[in-house]
């Protein structure tokens, strides 16, 4: 019950800023209801397909959607793996500071900082008409190089796109959430996709990167089943009414509105890190 109460709320929260709230739930989860660390993760990853899959199915994407995703699935899938084995690895350690809790806590820390500063410098960037530049990674062609039609004859490496697919589906495997934290701006501002190709080509990615990680951790019995259900009905609820009052607001507003969120859940993730160490 407690478990539904809190995926409502973090999903009513994350719907307003049309972002999903496995970055919020895994540190509630392990922090405020003690589930420890590898459960919290496998189960919000199992959760995320849910939304995930409802989201794909409503948005009716079209086959050429899938080129790019299609494109990142193995390096997402090595990730995923990568990101599952260091979990259970540092799950089974013993030691002071060596423990799963400091592990996905301190890279939530540094992904939710990183994400929430630069969605505050780029909305500010955009208030002043002064766009944050994209394509980052263009310059670097590195074979082999494919040609897009759907980004109007545009090119990119794969060996690149494949490795960004690794860093996320690492982090995805070893954090629980979907990664569409990382893919929406990867994709626009390290590739330089368009806007509007990103919207559906990162909901393809979110439900891989979630089937993904839902398969690696059942695997390793990381999955509470029970806790997903309980995640599942509260979520759901929460997210219902969250995504009313989210289209009220304009982007601008949203992408500042999630810089603040990110911050602030890196704050509470900071103040129990340093609980951990003073115990």
């Amino acid at each position: 019950m407690l478990a539904s109460l809190v995926a409502f709320a973090v999903g009513a929260v994350s719907a307003v800023f049309g972002v999903g709230g496995g970055f919020i739930l895994v540190p509630v989860l392990s922090s405020l209801l003690g589930i420890e660390m590898n459960y919290a993760v496998g189960s919000v990853a199992c959760y995320v397909l849910g939304p995930a899959t409802t989201a794909l199915l409503y948005r009716e994407v079209k086959v050429i959607d899938w080129r790019l995703p299609l494109i990142l699935a193995g390096g997402l899938f090595v990730g995923v793996l990568l990101g599952g084995s260091t979990l259970n690895a540092f799950s089974n350690a013993t030691g002071e500071f060596i423990n799963v809790d400091v592990l996905v806590l301190g890279a939530y820390l540094a992904v939710l900082t990183t994400l929430g500063l630069f969605s505050l410098w780029e909305s500010e960037r955009a208030a002043k008409f002064r766009p944050v530049s994209r394509g980052w990674l263009n310059g670097m062609m590195i074979p082999p190089v494919v040609t897009l039609r759907e980004w109007n004859d545009r090119k990119i490496s794969v060996t690149m796109f494949v490795w960004f697919g690794v860093c996320v589906g690492f982090l995805s495997g070893l954090l629980g959430f979907s990664g569409g934290l990382l893919i929406v701006p990867g994709l626009l501002y390290l590739f330089g996709v368009p806007a509007q190709q990103t919207v559906a080509s990162s909901m393809v990615v979110v439900w891989i990167v979630s089937f993904q990680s839902t398969v690696v951790h059942g695997w390793s019995g990381n999955v509470d089943l029970q806790l997903v259900a309980a995640l599942l009905a509260g979520g759901t609820i929460g997210a219902r009414i969250g995504s009313s009052i989210g289209r009220r607001l304009k982007s601008q507003q949203l992408r500042r509105n999630f810089g603040l969120l990110a911050l602030c859940t890196a704050l509470f993730v900071a103040v129990r890190l340093f609980l951990i160490f003073t115990k």
